[in-house]
C-alpha cells in the first residue's frame, strides 16, 4: 500500500518532482564528477610518465624540463650534445636512452624528432602506412590526426615554437608516413619524425659542428640506479637529471589547496540539493496534509505515514542517482572526445564514487527528512479533516 501512495503522490506532482530531482542529480553530479575527474587528471598525469625514469636535459629549472619532455607542456632549458646522450647510454645503470628534439609545431602540436625505438617506448602501433623510413617522413598521432585531417601521403610544414603565429619552415615540407592509433598518452598529440629531419629544418638557423637533442629520456636497470644515477648527472656534468615522478609530485602537493577547495564546494553542493530535497518534501507535506489525516483515521500508524514520507525522500534521491550517474558520464565523454582524447576512462571507480556519493546522499536525505517526520507525526486529524 505504502509503495502505491508514493507513486501517486508523486504522479500528481510531476512538475515538482521533475524539480526536485533535477536539482539533486546537479548536485550530486557536480560532486562526484569533482571527486571522479580529479582522480582521472591524476592518474592520467601518472600514466604520461610510465617508463620514463629520468629526464636529462639542459641546466635549469627540472620541473620545467619535465613539463617539456614529458607533458610538451613548457619550453626547454636548451640544448644537448647527441654525444652526452650516447654516453649515458653506455652507463650500465642505463637501459634505454632515447634522445628527443623540440623546437618545432603544426597546428599546436610538437613536432618530436628521435629514434625509432621512441614509438615501441610508448606502446604506440600503426594504424595505418608505415614508420620514418628517412628524414623529414613523419607520423602522426591520433589525436593530431583527427583534428587536422592529415591522412598518408600528405604534405605540412612545421612552425618554429609552439604556437601558428611562429615562422614557418616551408622550405622543408614533411611526409606523412603514417598514422598512430589512439595510446591514451603524449605521444597521441605529436609529430614524430627522425632527428635527421630537425637538424635538416634547423641548419639554416643553427648550425653545428656536433649534433644536438634537447632531452634524453633515460629508462634504469634497477629502482637503485633511482638512487644515484641523477645526482651523479647533475654533480657530475653539465647536464640537468630531473625525476618525473617527483617533480610531479611536488607540482600536486603545490595545488593540494585547489583540491581542498574544490572537495568543499562539492559537500556544499550535496548539502544544497539535500537542502532542496527538504523545501520539496515540507511543500508535498503542506498539500498532503489532509490526505495523511484522512489515513489516519482509517486506521493507519505514524510509523506508517513516516514511512510514506521517508520513501518520498528515497525515491527521489535514487532517481536524482541515476540521472546525475548519466550527467557524470556525458561529462566524462565530452572531457575524453574534445579536451583530453585517449583519457582513460575507469568506470569501475566511477562507479565506486558514485555509489559513495549515493549512500552519502541517503544519510544526508534521511537527516533531511527528520522534519518532516516530525511534523507527519504532529499532523492533527481533527483539524485537517473539519476544514476539508
Amino acid at each position: 500500500m505504502i509503495a502505491r501512495l508514493i507513486v501517486r503522490f508523486l504522479w500528481e506532482r510531476p512538475w515538482q518532482f521533475a524539480l526536485a530531482v533535477t536539482l539533486c542529480a546537479l548536485g550530486l553530479a557536480s560532486a562526484v564528477s569533482i571527486v571522479w575527474l580529479q582522480s582521472l587528471l591524476e592518474t592520467h598525469a601518472r600514466r604520461q610518465a610510465e617508463g620514463i625514469d629520468i629526464v636529462v636535459g639542459a641546466k635549469g629549472s627540472p620541473l620545467q624540463n619535465v613539463l617539456a619532455a614529458v607533458y610538451y607542456l613548457d619550453v626547454p632549458n636548451g640544448n644537448i650534445r647527441l654525444s652526452e646522450v650516447d654516453t649515458l647510454r653506455a652507463n650500465p645503470m642505463v637501459a634505454k636512452a632515447i634522445p628527443i628534439a623540440l623546437g618545432d609545431s603544426v597546428a599546436g602540436a610538437r613536432i618530436v624528432g628521435t629514434t625509432p625505438e621512441f614509438v615501441a617506448f610508448y606502446g604506440a602501433t600503426l594504424a595505418s602506412g608505415q614508420l620514418p623510413a628517412a628524414p623529414m617522413d613523419a607520423l602522426v598521432g591520433a589525436a593530431v590526426a583527427a583534428r587536422t585531417g592529415l591522412k598518408v601521403g600528405d604534405s605540412f610544414v612545421g612552425a618554429h615554437g609552439l604556437g601558428d603565429a611562429g615562422i614557418d619552415h616551408n622550405s622543408y615540407p614533411y611526409r606523412v608516413s603514417g598514422l598512430l592509433k589512439p595510446t591514451g598518452r603524449v605521444i597521441d598529440q605529436t609529430v614524430v619524425t627522425l632527428l635527421e629531419s630537425v637538424w635538416l629544418v634547423h641548419e639554416g638557423h643553427a648550425a653545428s659542428a656536433e649534433k644536438e637533442a634537447t632531452f634524453a629520456l633515460i629508462q634504469l636497470k634497477s629502482p637503485i640506479a633511482m638512487a644515484t644515477l641523477p645526482r651523479l648527472i647533475n654533480q657530475q656534468t653539465g647536464l640537468q637529471a630531473a625525476v618525473p615522478a617527483m617533480e610531479s609530485a611536488r607540482l600536486l602537493i603545490s595545488f593540494d589547496w585547489v583540491a581542498l577547495i574544490i572537495k568543499a564546494f562539492a559537500v556544499v553542493l550535496v548539502v544544497a540539493a539535500m537542502a532542496s530535497l527538504l523545501g520539496a518534501l515540507l511543500q508535498s507535506l503542506a498539500r498532503q496534509a489532509p490526505e495523511l489525516a484522512l489515513l489516519r483515521a482509517m486506521g493507519a500508524s505514524r510509523t506508517q505515514l513516516s514511512a510514506l514520507m521517508l520513501g518520498e525522500s528515497l525515491v527521489l534521491i535514487t532517481v536524482s542517482a541515476v540521472v546525475a550517474a548519466a550527467l557524470a558520464l556525458v561529462g566524462v565523454w565530452a572531457l575524453r572526445s574534445f579536451a583530453l582524447p585517449g583519457l582513460a576512462i575507469d568506470l569501475q571507480q566511477g562507479y565506486l564514487f558514485w555509489l559513495g556519493g549515493l549512500l552519502i546522499a541517503i544519510v544526508l536525505a534521511i537527516v533531511a527528512t527528520i522534519p518532516v517526520l516530525w511534523q507527519t507525526a504532529s499532523v492533527d486529524v481533527a483539524a485537517q479533516l473539519s476544514s476539508r
